[in-house]
């Protein structure tokens, strides 16, 4: 039997909004409010505050935003929640365009209560902790308030003292269209993706474990969040689907509208999940992943006008996947050699999703230089990499090889490459940073040609079957400091923008035009997607404070 749960909570508020507060504590809840009114806007000093005074005999405690509505059966579900799973977090709130908030769909799908949170941050505006998890985190994050965001500090804590998070279906709470207090209006209208105010009781033991995907459309593009050996991973759909055989370009083909990357996510979903769920639930869920996706560059009043196209686009999608079979792909395979670098860490995976990893003998071998190797030692590893491989008789590929050649290997020569797992210190990875601590960016006065990791593996796949000699792999145009800068700005946080001294260089390259034409091979990424998807393996699966 489960045990006893003595259940407690606390609105946290700022004095502006104690009235708004008191209403929704109807005096069942505590009201805390910030310490400190006037310093700088943060949630965190409130919410350890009310972490730290959680009443004598209290076995579970629910930390709420003062801008939430919650539904009619929220604090029955609460209680038969935190019976059910007495050591699990659990979030009574996930936003719309989050992998948390794909993942309560999936949950939906699957005629789910609670659905295993993804590897990202821990959706704080409705929280339940169990007392000790709550008394754990005061004393783990104390010392942290300069750095993340609450939510980030949550997903931390909880990933490394080993809490599982469990997310609501349908949520418990939902968010009000108000302006936030602590400046994250940037991230435009923030919603559940599944919400009832009259949501009935039901049994709350009904749990959707881990996932092997969750696809989520966010800011315009169709992403799919995959589980590895060193945490989450957001990829393209496209490269999901292609690497379990499905032809992405004949499905495109097919589509006739201006939504297809909301269609492909759907599409997705309908691929991984299992369709049990109640319709009702399933509906919403749906009607709540257009919206999502658009929400930072659409207000509210657009994102209602076109509600009812997103989600019949939403329900076509999904409909589609559930109905699909992937069809067997013969393509070439590779090895990939190199210094054990986040670069060839990155390409290995990015070659990876797509199937292009070898299990036995491979069709080609691709060589990761260290970028910041001696070229003429790098040349002599690439040599030695593909001498290994006897009676090989298949491509040779050479990717970041500091402007020198090999013999009888396609070289591909990098601009700045940068993505997830990138090191600090680089112009890219140090403005990502910063604009995710909410500090002042810093723009040089020189320019860098940009290339993103997954257009270098883009090219490799290219170099597979086409082209000869040395390419240059990088984005069309330069990218100045201030351009840099601005960008930063606009895909992670906004933050101000202050000249520095030291230039922005990130090398030479001058023949783009080649790998054009003779590869077949342009960039994909966009600088926003590919800067988001630096920040995001920064707070969610990085170590760094």
């Amino acid at each position: 039997m489960p045990g006893d749960v003595t259940l407690t909570g606390a609105v946290m508020a700022h004095p502006k909004r104690r009235e708004a507060a008191i209403r929704l504590a109807g005096g069942v809840l505590d009201v805390v409010t910030d310490p400190d009114p006037g310093g700088r806007p943060s949630a965190f000093r409130t919410s350890l505050l009310a972490w730290s005074s959680i009443p004598e005999g209290a076995t579970h405690h629910v930390l709420l935003h003062d801008d939430m509505v919650l539904s009619g059966t929220f604090f029955e579900r609460a209680t038969l929640a935190a019976q059910a799973m007495p050591d699990a977090a659990l979030a009574l709130f996930a936003f719309w365009n989050s992998r948390n908030g794909a993942a309560v769909r999936l949950g939906a799908l699957a005629g789910a209560r609670w659905v295993r949170g993804a590897g990202e941050y821990t959706p704080v505006a409705a929280l339940l902790l169990p007392r000790r998890v709550a008394e754990g985190y005061v004393e783990w994050a104390r010392d942290r308030g300069d750095t993340w965001p609450d939510d980030v500090l949550m997903g931390r804590y909880l990933r490394q003292a080993g809490v599982p998070v469990y997310v609501a279906v349908p949520s418990l709470a939902e968010h009000e269209d108000l302006a936030s207090l602590v400046e994250n209006d940037f991230q435009g209208l923030r919603r559940s993706p599944c919400f009832f105010a009259d949501d009935p009781l039901s049994r709350e033991d009904r749990l959707l474990g881990s996932l092997a995907a969750i696809p989520f459309f966010k800011r315009g593009v169709a992403q799919c969040a995959v589980p590895g050996a060193s945490g989450w991973r957001d990829i393209r759909c496209e490269d999901y689907l292609d690497g379990r055989g499905f032809d992405v370009g004949a499905l495109r083909a097919g589509f006739d509208g201006p939504w297809w990357p909301l269609w492909l996510t759907a599409f997705t979903m309908g691929v991984v999940g299992s369709n049990a769920g109640d319709p009702r639930v399933m509906d919403r869920a749906l009607g709540t992943m257009g919206p999502g996706g658009l929400c930072h560059e659409l207000g509210s009043r657009e994102l209602a006008r076109l509600s009812d196209e997103l989600l019949d686009v939403a329900r076509a999608g999904l409909a589609a996947g559930l109905a699909a079979s992937p069809q067997v792909v013969e393509r070439a395979t590779v090895a990939v050699t190199g210094a054990d670098t986040w670069l060839r860490e990155q390409v290995t995976w990015a070659l990876a999703d797509r199937g292009f990893v070898a299990a036995g003998d491979p069709d080609a071998v691709v060589h990761v230089c260290a970028l910041d190797g001696d070229p003429e030692e790098e040349v002599r590893l690439a040599r030695l990499a593909f001498s290994g491989f006897s009676g090989f008789g298949g491509r040779k590929i050479v990717v970041g090889s500091c402007g020198m050649e090999v013999e009888d290997a396609v070289v591909l020569r990098l601009g700045e490459p940068y993505g997830p797992g990138m090191p600090q210190g680089g112009i890219v990875a140090d403005s990502v940073l910063r604009s995710s601590l909410n500090r002042p960016l810093r723009a040089g006065d020189g320019v860098v040609q940009l290339v993103h990791v997954r257009d270098v593996a883009a090219a490799v796949i290219a170099a597979l079957t086409r082209g000869a000699g040395v390419y240059d792999i990088a984005g069309p145009e330069p990218v100045s400091g201030w351009e840099l800068a601005k960008a930063v700005a606009k895909a992670v946080r906004p933050v101000p923008i202050e000249a520095a001294v030291s230039a922005v260089s990130g090398g030479a390259v001058v023949s783009v035009e080649r790998a054009f034409s003779e590869l077949g091979w342009r960039p994909e990424v966009e600088l926003d997607y590919g800067l988001h998807t630096c920040a995001q393996w920064l707070a969610y699966e990085s170590d760094r404070q």
